[in-house]
């Protein structure tokens, strides 16, 4: 067999699980069946780089917020806000690595209004700052 198609064959089964490792963690895919939680899901993933809040999603999905507090974590372990952060937190590691944006910038463009809020939850969810994750994921 070919040399650069058996590189190819090998290649696509690690992008395969890749594909099916980053769907299974998507709260879109992964709560697909139950309606309620998929607008909740569709609104943070359409919103998530704009200042939203546990009352934004709650409106803009007609629930009231301790409803759907409840709904979200009974069903997912996790609350509104922290499903909002995890998202950004994505967000901010894409941008992080994929562009040469100051952290002032990514904080902004990821729907943070303060960027000190950024650096906090950014430190808290990955135990350094975002100028240090953004060297040791580059070295």
């Amino acid at each position: 067999m070919n040399k650069h198609c058996t590189a190819q064959f090998q290649a696509f089964p690690e992008q395969a699980l890749t594909d099916a490792a980053k769907s299974l963690t998507n709260p879109l895919w992964r709560f697909s069946n139950h309606p309620q939680l998929s607008q909740v899901f569709q609104f943070i993933e359409a919103n998530y780089n704009q200042p939203i809040s546990l009352h934004d999603v709650a409106v803009a999905v007609d629930y009231c917020a301790a409803y759907l507090t409840d709904l979200v974590r009974r069903n997912t372990g996790k609350t509104v806000n922290d499903w909002i952060v995890e998202r950004r937190m994505l967000a901010a590691r894409a941008l992080l690595l994929e562009t040469d944006q100051s952290v002032n910038q990514i904080a902004e463009a990821i729907g943070y209004q303060y960027v000190s809020h950024f650096f906090r939850q950014f430190r808290q969810y990955h135990g350094t700052t975002p100028q240090n994750w953004r060297k040791a994921q580059r070295s």
